[in-house]
C-alpha cells in the first residue's frame, strides 16, 4: 500500500522528503529498510515530530499489515499534521498551574503513565534524562528554541560558564582557536560546555562523536540574520524551531554581578582608587577579556583608564600571540620592570588564564599563584561563607599547593591535565580552589578557570595584607618552603621519533632495576623512589584515566615528568616538567634555572631527548 501523493510544489516536496528521510534514518540504516512493527512505526513518527495516539496507529497498522516501506511512511506523515509549538505551549501552560514556567517531574510522570497510551516507568526515566539536563527535577518549557549569544558575538570562557549556570541553559558552544584548533590555518576550534558550565566530559563528547558518524545530511538557513550588536530578543521562524528566539545579552554585566557576590568590591575600590591606591597595569592582549577589565576594574573599581591596555578584542590579537607568559607578554614585563606599577597581569585570548607580576617585574609562577591564594583564602568573602571543601592541582603542576594543604589540613586532589576533572570534583562538593601550571586558576564559583577572578583574588590579598606581591611571595616561601619549577616545550618534533622516545623511556623506567637507581649531576645526587605512568581514578564516578604522563619521583620529592601531546600533521610536542622542593631559608630565593639545572641535566640524560628528537632549543615556559 502507498499513501504518497504528489500534491505539493517541487521545492516543498523536496524539503518534505528530506525531513522524512532524516527521521527514518535515525531508526533504520537505509530508506530501503522496511518498518516491521507498530512500535517501530510509532517511534519513527515521533522522531518526525508527530505524536500518534493508539487509535491513529491502529488506523495505519491494521491486523493485516506485515510491513511498510519508506514511501508508506512519507504518505502517513502527509496525513498526520505536525504538532506546532504553540499547541505544545498551550498544553504546557495548562499543566503549569502556578505559571512559573516549569513543570515538575511528578506531574509529567503521572500524565505519561496514566493517560492515553501509558508509558512504562523506564520510558519516562529516559525522557527525564534527555530533557532535564541540569538535573533540577523540572522541565523548563519556556526555553524551547532559545539561543543566547554574547553582545557582538563575544564572551570570555568564564563568562560563558557564568551565563550557562545563571540561566540554567542545557549547554553552550564556544567557538575559539584555543580549543582543539582546526581549519587551514589552525585558527578555529569548537568546545562544548554542559549545563554545569564546565567542559563536556569524555562520555558526552564520545557520544557526540558517535552520533556524528551517522549523520546523513544537514540544513543551512541562509536567510537567518541576527543583529549581534542589539541587546534583547529577536524571533525567527525556522523549520523545526518555530519560533526560534535569539537573545543577545550583556555578558559583561552578568559576569560582573557574579564577581560582586564573591569579592569585597569596596575594599578593592579603596585599593585601586583610594587615597593610598596602588598602580596596576593589566594587559588584555587584544583578547575577549578586554571589555570585562575595562568595565569592572576601571569603571567600577576606579582604576585609571590607562591602567588597562590592549582591551579592544581583535581577530588576530593585534598580530601577537595572546599567551600570558614571560615570552609572549614581553611588553607587560618590560613595563613592569620600570617600577612605575605595583601589580601587573596579562590574560589570554579567552580570558581564562592569567600571569601575575609584582613591582620591577617580579614573576609569580602559576603553581605558586594558586598556593598563595589557598594560603590566604579567607581574604575572599566568598570562601568565608562557603568554607573550603578541598584543593586540587593538575599532576604536572608543582607541589606548592600540597605544602599549603598539608599545613592547613585541607584535602588535596592530584588530577590529570584538563579542567573537566576539577569540575567533576566541584559538582560533588569536594573542591573549592584549583590550578594548573599552564597559567590557569579558578574556584567552584563556575566550572572554568577564570583569569580575571584570579587577578581579583590577588588584589584582595594585597588589600588585606597591605604588602607587595614580592613580600607576600617571600613570606609564603619562608612559611611553606619553595617548589622550584620549570617547563620546557620541545615543539614540532617528528611524530614517529617522539612516540619512539616516549616508548623507549617507558620501557627503561618500568625495568625493576630502575627504582633505587641513582643519578648525579654536579654535586647533586638523586635516588629514584617511584617510576610510573600517572593514572587517575576519579573519586566521584570511579572512572579511570591512564597514561597521563611519565613520572620519575626521587626520594627527596623532586620530580621529572614527560608528557606527549599534539601528534598531528604538524608534529608532536614533548613537554618536560621539573619540580624540586627546597626548605632551606638560605636557598629559597635562588634563580629557578640555576637550582633546577642538575635535574634538567639528568632528565636529558635519562630520556636522550635531544639526541632522539634533534630538538635542542626548547621553549622555556616558566
Amino acid at each position: 500500500m502507498s499513501y504518497l501523493e504528489s500534491s505539493q510544489a517541487p521545492v516543498e516536496e523536496e524539503a518534505f522528503y528530506l525531513q522524512c528521510r532524516a527521521a527514518y534514518l535515525q531508526i533504520f540504516r537505509s530508506s530501503l529498510t522496511n518498518i516491521t512493527s507498530k512500535q517501530e512505526l510509532c517511534r519513527v513518527l515521533q522522531l518526525a515530530g508527530r505524536n500518534p495516539s493508539e487509535a491513529t496507529l491502529d488506523k495505519y497498522w491494521t491486523p493485516e499489515t506485515t510491513d511498510m516501506n519508506f514511501d508508506d511512511f512519507c504518505g502517513i506523515l502527509k496525513c498526520e499534521r505536525k504538532a506546532e509549538k504553540n499547541e505544545l505551549m498551550r498544553v504546557f501552560k495548562k499543566l503549569d498551574t502556578n505559571g512559573d514556567g516549569y513543570i515538575s517531574h511528578s506531574k509529567v510522570e503521572k500524565l505519561l503513565t496514566t493517560g492515553g497510551d501509558p508509558m512504562t516507568p523506564e520510558e519516562v526515566k529516559t525522557i527525564f534524562s534527555l530533557s532535564d539536563i541540569n538535573k533540577d527535577g523540572k522541565f523548563n518549557y519556556k526555553e524551547i528554541g532559545h539561543l543566547v549569544i554574547g553582545h557582538d558575538g563575544i564572551m570570555s570562557t568564564p563568562a560563558v560558564s557564568c551565563v550557562i549556570r545563571k540561566i540554567k541553559a542545557v549547554g553552550g558552544i564556544i567557538l575559539t582557536a584555543s580549543h582543539n584548533p582546526g581549519g587551514p590555518n589552525g585558527d578555529f576550534g569548537i568546545k562544548y560546555n554542559i549545563s554545569t558550565g564546565g567542559p563536556a566530559p569524555e562520555g558526552i563528547t564520545n557520544k557526540i562523536f558517535e552520533i556524528s558518524k551517522g549523520l546523513q545530511e544537514y540544513h543551512i538557513c541562509p536567510d537567518l540574520k541576527v543583529d549581534l550588536s542589539k541587546i534583547g530578543k529577536q524571533t525567527f521562524d525556522v523549520d523545526n524551531f518555530k519560533p526560534l528566539t535569539v537573545e543577545i545579552v550583556d555578558s559583561v554585566a552578568a559576569y560582573a554581578e557574579m564577581l560582586r557576590g564573591i569579592f569585597d568590591f569596596a575594599a578593592l575600590k579603596e585599593l585601586l582608587s583610594g587615597a593610598n591606591h596602588i598602580n596596576v597595569r593589566l594587559d588584555a592582549m587584544h583578547g575577549v577579556v578586554g571589555p570585562y577589565v575595562k568595565k569592572i576594574v576601571c569603571e567600577e573599581l576606579g582604576s585609571p583608564a590607562n591602567s588597562a591596555v590592549n582591551c579592544v578584542p581583535k581577530e588576530d590579537f593585534g598580530g601577537h600571540h595572546p599567551d600570558p607568559n614571560l615570552t609572549y607578554a614581553a611588553d607587560l614585563v618590560n613595563a613592569m620592570k620600570g617600577g612605575e606599577y605595583d601589580f601587573g597581569a596579562a590574560f589570554d585570548g579567552d580570558g581564562d588564564r592569567n600571569m601575575v607580576l609584582g613591582k620591577h617585574g617580579f614573576f609569580v609562577n602559576p603553581s605558586d599563584s594558586v598556593a598563595v591564594i589557598a594560603a590566604n583564602i579567607t581574604s575572599i568573602p566568598y570562601f568565608q561563607k562557603t568554607g573550603v571543601k578541598g584543593l586540587a592541582r593538575s599532576m604536572p603542576t608543582s607541589g606548592a599547593l600540597d605544602n599549603v594543604a598539608k599545613a592547613l589540613q585541607m584535602q588535596l586532589y592530584e588530577t590529570p591535565t584538563g579542567w573537566k576533572f576539577f569540575g567533576n570534583l566541584m559538582d560533588a562538593g569536594k573542591l573549592s580552589l584549583c590550578g594548573e601550571e599552564s597559567f590557569g586558576t579558578g574556584s567552584d564559583h563556575i566550572r572554568e578557570k577564570d583569569g580575571l577572578w584570579a587577578v581579583l583574588a590577588w588584589l584582595s590579598i594585597l588589600a588585606n595584607r597591605k604588602q607587595s606581591v614580592e613580600d607576600i611571595m617571600k613570606d609564603h616561601w619562608q612559611k611553606f618552603g619553595r617548589n622550584f619549577f620549570t617547563r620546557y616545550d620541545y615543539e614540532e618534533v617528528e611524530s614517529e621519533a617522539a612516540n619512539k622516545m616516549i616508548k623507549d623511556l617507558e620501557t627503561a623506567m618500568f625495568d625493576p632495576s630502575f627504582v633505587g637507581k641513582t643519578f648525579s649531576s654536579g654535586a647533586k645526587t638523586y635516588e629514584v623512589a617511584v617510576a610510573d605512568n600517572f593514572s587517575y581514578t576519579d573519586p566521584v564516578d570511579g572512572s579511570v584515566s591512564k597514561n597521563q604522563g611519565l613520572r620519575i619521583i626521587f626520594s627527596d620529592g623532586s620530580r621529572i615528568i614527560f608528557r606527549l601531546s599534539g601528534t598531528g600533521s604538524a608534529g608532536a610536542t614533548i613537554r618536560l616538567y621539573i619540580d624540586s622542593y627546597e626548605k632551606d631559608p638560605q636557598k629559597i630565593y635562588q634563580d629557578p634555572q640555576v637550582m633546577l639545572a642538575p635535574l634538567v641535566d639528568i632528565a636529558l640524560k635519562v630520556s636522550q631527548l635531544q639526541e632522539r628528537t634533534g630538538r635542542t632549543g626548547p621553549t622555556v615556559i616558566t
